[in-house]
Parts: C-alpha cells; structure tokens; sequence
C-alpha cells in the first residue's frame, strides 16, 4: 500500500504526464488535418492471425520483389498455418515459421539476398522517359546516425547514400517485417521476423526488409516471449505462440477484412507533422529537445473505419 507521501508524489507525476500529452494533442491534430489517405492494396496486404490477435502487414515488392513474391507462394500454399513463432527474443524480434533459420531442412530455396536498390534515375532515352515516374522521398533527417539521409518512401521508413542516384534501403523499425538467414547473405528461405524492440538499425543491409505491421501491433507485442539466456529459443510447444492463419488480403472474403487507411507519406500533412516533431514547441519543455528526429520515432498515422452492418444495408425489392 502506498503511502500518502508516496501517492501525492505520483498523483502529481500522473497529472504531469497527462499535462504534456494534452499539450501534444493539438500540435498533432494540426498536422492530422491536412494528412490525405490511402487504402491497403489487398494483392500486397497480409492478415497474420494469432491467439493474441491479428495484425495486418504490408509488403513492399519494390524493395524485395523476389522476396514478396516467394512469401506470396508460401502463403498460397498456407504454408504459415500451424506454425509458430520459435525464437522471440524480448525488446528484439519475434522470429517465426518451420525453423529452416537454425536447421536447415534438405530440400529448401534460398533466396537471392534483397539489401538494398539502385536509386531508381530519369532513363536518358526520351521514349522511355516519358512514362517515367521519380520514387517518391519524404525527407526525415541528413547525416543519421546510420546513414547519410533518412525518409519515407510510400509509407515506409527508408534510408539512401546519396542525394542523387546511389543506393536506398528499408530500415529496421518497429514492426519491420524480414526474411531470416544464416551467415550466407542468399540463405533466406521460409523464416520471418518482426521487430518488437527497438529499433535495430544496425541490421539495415544485412537482411532483406519486406514489409512492416501496420495495424495489431498490439497483438504482435502480445506474442510469448523465449528464455533470454537460450537466444529466446522457446522448446517447449505449449510455451509458443501459433499462428492460425496467415492470408493475402486479395484472397479473402470482404466481411473478413478490415477497411484500414493509411496516410500518405508523400502529403503535405505528414510533412507538416514531422516538423511538429523535429520542432517541439510545447510549453512542456523547459529544455528543448534538438532539433533533430529518428525516422522509427515517426509512426505512419492509420485509421480503421467502421463498416455498415449488413442490417443497415438498404433491402432490395
């Protein structure tokens, strides 16, 4: 039981707490007002269901078009469904599938290793260029602890070596979604992981990023945790978490999906908030933080809309 002393301390704690974050909200609903939206396409939108929940991926075929497209294989074959996550590693990654990661079986495809693109330039031939459409970059920060510029690109954090042309890359982000390998860099075969910790970013460029969680998180932070002391290998099967089912969103029934929309990284809303970050104005900070910003601090902003009963559906005559 607390004593008196001790709970006016937090009592006051508490009500600074909520202090700052109500000084938060209308900085953020600022921003939020002008942010546009965009709807999941369901051809690279995964529903991941676990007995903690569901979370729904995005993949990024631009980044990982030979990964994205043997997951897609693996997932028509329900390949995922009674498997499990096998290695989870607290305040790291949750690690899932048949195990191939730590015991390669006989018969496995590897998978040519996806770090990283060349920055995609205007083709000098004018027919070509015609058509040409520049890859959309939401600048973030220069000179990143990890690399020189850092960004959004269609709703993914990013990462590029040069200003112009050179190399971009996905980086690991909460929620990041990643094929697992061995030391070989082109071992990636039928294991994922999902960042559940910080922000790893020293594995930018040494695994190939092929999608993220947009929505269940939550559920994904739910999955059990492996001993530390074991590399968060869980033995035991009843200690596990199981996956269900894990389907292309374009392969499942409507009533079975969620209508999620998110915001466009490319809008001038999503701009002005990551400025609002970068430039912490609130009357809460006596010391002012500087001027400067992670891009895994800048969660991309989602919204699940409510969809109409089938009762409220006007009946046809």
């Amino acid at each position: 039981m607390l004593k008196t002393s001790a709970f006016h301390g937090l009592r006051q704690h508490l009500i600074i707490l909520a202090a700052a974050i109500l000084l938060a909200i209308p900085v953020l609903a600022s921003a939020r007002e002008e942010l546009a939206w965009n709807v999941l396409e369901p051809e690279n939108t995964v529903y991941l269901q676990m007995q903690e929940g569901t979370a729904v991926i995005l993949l990024n075929p631009d980044f990982a078009p030979k990964t994205v497209a043997h997951f897609k294989a693996l997932l028509a074959d329900q390949f995922y469904r009674g498997m499990s996550f096998y290695r989870v590693i607290d305040g790291f990654v949750a690690q899932g599938g048949d195990g191939s990661d730590i015991e390669p079986g006989e018969a496995t495809t590897s998978l040519k290793a996806e770090f990283e693109i060349d920055w995609p330039l205007k083709p000098k031939d004018k027919e070509a260029a015609k058509n040409w459409q520049p890859m959309s970059w939401t600048p973030v920060q220069t000179d990143d602890l990890f690399a020189p510029f850092t960004g959004f690109i269609d709703g993914f954090p990013a990462a590029r070596d040069k200003k112009k042309g050179g190399k971009a890359w996905l980086t690991h982000c909460p929620g990041t979604v990643a094929m697992a390998r061995n030391e070989d860099p082109d071992s990636g075969n039928t294991d994922f992981y999902i960042v559940i910790g910080q922000a790893p970013r020293y594995l930018d460029r040494n695994l190939a990023i092929f999608g993220r969680v947009v929505w269940g998180m939550d559920a994904v932070q739910r999955i059990k945790r492996g001993p530390a002391l074991e590399n968060g290998i869980i033995e035991a099967d009843l200690e596990r978490t199981w996956i269900k089912r894990m389907r292309l969103a374009s392969s499942m029934d409507q009533q079975e999906l969620l209508d999620i929309w998110m915001a466009d990284t490319n809008s001038q809303g999503f701009m002005d908030m990551l400025n609002e970050r970068r430039n912490r104005k609130a009357a809460f900070f006596h010391h002012k933080p500087p001027k400067v910003l992670d891009v895994c601090q800048v969660p991309v902003p989602v919204r699940l809309e409510k969809r109409p009963s089938p009762r409220s559906q006007p009946q046809r005559k």
